[in-house]
């Protein structure tokens, strides 16, 4: 320990007086610990954090597989009922679902995520309240039997300050008030992270946040059940045994649950869904990817500086080996000096990672406002830091340790005396380094412009309507308790008001904005099995609204009525898919479970319902006219800029009634908060490229400057040759370029190797875009000239008199 503290402390003086080496190499060493640290507590938050409930090993998510429709699925109100009194493997068995709701009696109304949950849903988490009490099973019942609520700790201080008395309070939702009677714990949130509770309802509730027809249908999935295992009740015998019941539900209700299965996963499974856990995990994993070649490179900088300091050295390491110093002592004491600058970096590097977490985090999409992911960088975080802060300084400094503590003097006259030191030594341990940084830099400017590319190509695509101009507000007039009649002409009157606004082209209406078309009905033909078919609510005028070209047939007409023989418009890929080979105008079908016939009077165009760029799917669009839904979309379609019109319909449209919620955005908007996973690794990418073009471009700039000064004696030998400035400028340069060639065709290989993985990801046809894979080789080689091209002017000016004193 004494020869250690000795070593910290030398090694503190060295770093002191060679201020320069020590900024460079922090700086390199904070930018990349920095950068992995930022993306792993990303990483950490999603996937690694565990939920803040009682033994979450023991919890498992019930989801229904329909054989008819694939993915995964919630269950129904009535089958949580039967799976609940029937089941001999849970202890327990909660159920819970999202919704939106609007605050209202705090200033302007607020729109929070409630969470309406069974009356044991707390108990079974092995949750208790931070203050108040949690639900009783008495507040379970009936509908409309417990008007009571939970509030988030969250809400608590944002909203109530934090008043001690909160229980005694109320809180109005949807213009209903309810007693508050508990906050919850800090770090909870509910169980889906996505859309983090703001306040917890009982099931009692649920007339008033959902349609009540709908929650009682037991085909509906509506809703997430969660069960806490019983001792001794392993994962899988808990599946064979909700399997078995599964069966039995579709035994007695064959109509509802006909090829219908229950399956168990874990809780991490379920916090996300399969539609973007894939794409989530493979953006991490190629962030994080880049984030370690920012890292390597950076590392690859400082082991540079260290060679050149260490070959500064060598003197006093030859003087120390000489009075009796073992090699291992001086090992020691270079990796102190290595360690201690990673550690600093590593410090450094932790105030880069909550800056740039925080930053991240504010540009996050809408859809990831209520998301409950705690991004502290708690002791997981601080432990990768040091951990990566530990390996680097190994890594950058154990090489240049044992090179310089081996000299070899013999060599080292003889690369003295020659002509062929230097850069011209290609495997040389500097070169090395520079070629793995120009390969490492090529290999993320490469992804870089390949999601960058990806972008640009987004919005050439053809989804189907005419987005430029289009802007859209969404409103659920449940949130107010209005029932269907006075829903039905608030519904008109928002058109009447939209279409006055100055500036506003057309106007209509949806259920469901661009690209979360979601809600699926099973359509059915005479003798054929039902069709798991896209089912889209839109309002007369909206193809013309959309742009969304009608091919043949009629549009929904305002006469098309609840009295009047139900209607429907198909898309191509429905018209295909339904009745191939035939003409779908005049035939006729049904939902299974509805049995009432439509028909269908006329063909749409395909267009991207669920992302952008997607390929083409069955769609059935149904009158809003004929089938009432509270929740709602206006499109407005603008004469220009649609952003200034849209803030004046909505203003317009708020005067109708002012506790609504109304939430607007222009098309493009939406569509970038759709393309945010591309954007955000886009973004990060170009941010990491570029780090690793400037870092390999510095390390690029001193191999040359040291190889430069370490050739004067050799310059000034060929000057007086009769070798010109031009002569020598092209030596160095040539060997410069060198190096960066290397390092390119290594990156090229790389890059060309690896653009598959990452296909998945991008909007491109070809991951190996000719575009992308020609500009930044070109863009590496031409900053390699410049990072060459003052090196090379200082060897031009040597003084051949001088440079033969040299020693």
């Amino acid at each position: 320990m004494p020869g250690f503290v000795g070593d910290l402390r030398y090694g503190l003086r060295g770093l002191a007086r060679n201020r320069g080496f020590t900024a460079v190499a922090v700086l390199s060493l904070a930018l990349g610990i920095g950068a992995n640290t930022t993306i792993f507590t990303l990483l950490n938050a999603v996937f690694l954090r565990s939920m803040p409930v009682q033994e979450p090993e023991s919890l498992a998510t019930l989801v229904t597989m329909d054989g008819r429709n694939p993915g995964q699925f919630g269950i129904s109100y009535p089958n949580y009922l039967d799976l609940r009194d029937h089941n001999t493997v849970f202890s327990s068995l909660l159920l819970y679902s999202s919704a939106t709701v609007t605050l209202t009696g705090h200033g302007d109304p607020r729109l929070l995520m409630a969470h309406v949950v069974s009356g044991n849903y707390f108990r079974s988490l092995g949750v208790s309240a931070g203050v108040g009490r949690s639900f009783l099973p008495e507040e379970d019942g009936a509908p409309g039997s417990a008007e009571v609520a939970m509030i988030s700790h969250g809400l608590w201080t944002l909203v109530y300050g934090g008043e001690p008395g909160i229980t005694s309070q109320s809180i109005e939702l949807n213009g209903r008030r309810y007693r508050i009677i508990g906050v919850t714990p800090k770090r909870f949130a509910g169980l889906n992270q996505l859309a983090g509770a703001d306040v917890f309802l009982p099931m009692s509730a649920y007339p008033q946040i959902f349609p009540t027809g709908m929650v009682t249908q037991r085909r509906m999935l509506l809703f997430s059940a969660v069960g806490r295992l019983k001792p001794g009740v392993t994962l899988p015998q808990a599946g064979a045994g909700m399997q078995a019941l599964g069966q039995e539900l579709e035994r007695q209700f064959p109509a509802e649950n006909r090829n219908r299965q229950i399956r168990l996963i874990s809780l991490a499974e379920a916090a996300m869904s399969e539609r973007t856990r894939p794409l989530a995990s493979k953006a991490g994993k190629i962030v994080l990817a880049v984030s370690l070649v920012v890292l390597l490179i950076a590392c690859g900088n400082v082991a540079s500086l260290l060679l050149a300091r260490a070959t500064a050295r060598n003197r006093e390491f030859a003087i120390r080996l000489a009075l009796g110093a073992a090699r291992g002592r001086l090992i020691r004491q270079l990796l102190t000096e290595s360690l201690l600058l990673s550690m600093i970096g590593g410090l450094c590097g932790l105030l880069v990672a909550r800056w740039v977490r925080d930053v991240l985090w504010s540009l996050r999409p809408p859809v990831l406002n209520h998301a409950a992911f705690d991004l502290d960088l708690d002791g997981r975080v601080l432990l990768f830091a040091f951990g990566m802060s530990l390996l680097t300084g190994i890594l950058f400094g154990l090489f240049p340790a044992l090179r310089a503590t081996n000299p070899d003097l013999a060599g080292d006259l003889k690369e003295r005396g020659s002509a062929s030191g230097g850069l011209s030594r290609v495997w040389s341990a500097r070169s090395v380094l520079v070629i793995a940084q120009v390969a490492l830099s090529l290999l993320a400017l490469v992804g870089a412009g390949l999601f960058l590319r990806s972008l640009q190509n987004a919005t050439q695509i053809d989804m189907g309507f005419d987005a430029p101009h289009l802007a859209a507000v969404v409103y659920n007039v449940t949130d107010q308790g209005y029932n269907e009649a006075r829903g039905r002409d608030f519904h008109q009157r928002v058109l009447e008001r939209a279409a006055a606004v100055p500036g506003v082209a057309s106007v209509s209406l949806s259920h469901d904005l661009p690209f979360h078309v979601g809600f699926k009905r099973r359509v059915a033909l005479d003798g054929e099995e039902p069709h798991a078919t896209l089912t889209g609510l839109v309002y007369p005028g909206y193809f013309q609204t959309m742009r969304m070209p009608l091919l043949r047939g009629r549009d929904f007409s305002p006469m098309d009525t609840k009295t009047t023989p139900r209607v429907a418009i198909v898309n191509q890929a429905a018209a295909a898919s339904l009745w191939p080979g035939a003409e779908p105008i005049g035939q006729h079908f049904s939902f299974a479970g509805e049995g009432l016939p439509v028909e269908v009077v006329g063909v749409a165009r395909n267009a991207n319902y669920q992302d952008i760029g997607e390929a083409a799917q069955p769609l059935v669009f149904l009158s809003m006219v004929q089938y009432y839904f509270p929740s709602a979309v206006l499109y407005v379609r603008a004469s220009g800029d649609p952003a200034p019109v849209i803030a004046s319909v909505k203003r317009e449209l708020q005067l109708l009634d002012r506790n609504l919620m109304l939430q607007a955005e222009t098309m493009e908007v939406s569509m970038r908060d759709l393309l945010w996973v591309q954007r955000l690794s886009a973004g990060l990418l170009a941010t990491f490229g570029a780090l690793a073009l400037i870092l390999s471009t510095l390390g690029l700039y001193g191999v040359i400057s040291y190889s430069v000064r370490q050739r004067t004696r050799e310059l000034g030998i060929r000057i007086a040759f009769g070798a010109t400035s031009k002569d020598l400028r092209m030596l160095i340069l040539r060997e410069g370029i060198r190096l960066v060639a290397i390092g390119v065709l290594i990156g090229m290989l790389l890059a060309l190797s690896t653009a598959e993985s990452v296909g998945g990801l991008l909007l491109l046809r070809n991951p190996r875009d000719v575009f992308t894979f020609t500009l930044v080789p070109s863009l590496l080689v031409l900053v390699g000239v410049i990072a060459c091209w003052a090196p090379t002017r200082r060897a031009s000016m040597v003084d051949p008199a001088i440079a033969l004193r040299d020693e």
